[in-house]
């Protein structure tokens, strides 16, 4: 029966808090019916959650009679302590090229100095991470904002937390061929594609429309291997890992994007739709201009990565 009352009263200090988390200081307190009734507690439960957060310093209330209770200090880092329990999940793209060590490294970097552990897992395609989210098996994901706002437009089911800016993604997407005497994609080609990201998905139909092709599967990753092996003779990607490892020896042709594919080179960082609470604590634990310059350090060999 003890052990029933302290989960209960833990649960209820963790939903108070996180409810509370979302506010901030002059706002009004939500009253103790609409947290029963919206919590399913009973009123001595919330009672007793609001109590030991007055108590631990996390708020400080100040009533003003018939108006309500408002909020007249709290302390975010408090409150987020019992609103993340053990860690934070989140994925990205494998970290193949430096803009990509610089985000992560910038990530793990913003949780740390907050006292969150973040426990990245790296996935390929931009499809999966988004599904992982939808299917709550990570707390957010980065993607480019093409992908995300794609996603939000056919299922609704996904929000944009935080934006990073043009280029924090990607600096390009450029068409890399087998062959020194081509320039474009023509008749006859093997083109790799990955069907899992859409972007590079998106990018590869444009560029093979109206023409005869052979279509192979390929992890994007892997396309600059598939070119050397002889098993396509095109394929799009991106520009940063060519940059980053000099290779010299690939035909590489820039391609212009039209400008509705100008998200592609943005990150962005998602969650569940109306998941409030994580999209908060992006938005309160992560500086987009100090993640912006932590990636250009990395970038630019003056940093070592961390994630």
């Amino acid at each position: 029966m003890k052990e029933t009352f302290y989960q209960k009263k833990g649960l209820a200090i963790e939903k108070v808090a996180a409810e509370l988390f979302l506010l901030s200081k002059d706002d009004r307190m939500p009253n103790i019916s609409e947290l029963q009734e919206k919590y399913e507690l009973s009123r001595g439960t919330v009672q007793n959650a609001l109590s030991f957060l007055k108590e631990i310093s996390a708020i400080e209330t100040e009533s003003k009679g018939h108006l309500g209770t408002y909020i007249k200090k709290m302390d975010y880092q408090i409150l987020q302590s019992y609103v993340v329990k053990d860690q934070l999940t989140a994925t990205m793209p494998l970290p193949y090229s430096k803009l990509y060590e610089g985000f992560a490294t910038g990530l793990y970097l913003a949780f740390k100095e907050s006292d969150i552990k973040l426990n990245m897992v790296y996935i390929r395609g931009s499809e999966d991470r988004i599904d992982a989210v939808k299917k709550g098996l990570y707390d957010m994901a980065v993607v480019s904002r093409f992908a995300a706002e794609h996603e939000i437009r056919t299922n609704g089911t996904i929000d944009i937390a935080l934006r990073f800016g043009p280029k924090s993604y990607l600096s390009e997407h450029v068409l890399l061929l087998a062959s020194k005497k081509h320039e474009s994609i023509i008749d006859g080609m093997r083109v790799g594609i990955d069907r899992d990201s859409l972007d590079h998905l998106m990018l590869t139909n444009e560029h093979i429309e109206g023409k005869n092709v052979e279509l192979v599967e390929v992890p994007a990753n892997q396309l600059i291997y598939a070119l050397r092996e002889n098993q396509i003779d095109a394929g799009i990607w991106n520009y940063d890992e060519i940059i980053d490892k000099n290779y010299e020896d690939l035909n590489v042709q820039f391609i212009s994007l039209k400008e509705q594919h100008k998200a592609m080179n943005e990150a962005v960082i998602i969650c569940q739709k109306d998941n409030l609470v994580i999209e908060s604590i992006c938005r309160k634990n992560i500086e987009v201009e100090k993640m912006l310059e932590t990636q250009n350090k990395i970038k630019n060999g003056l940093m070592t990565p961390r994630y």
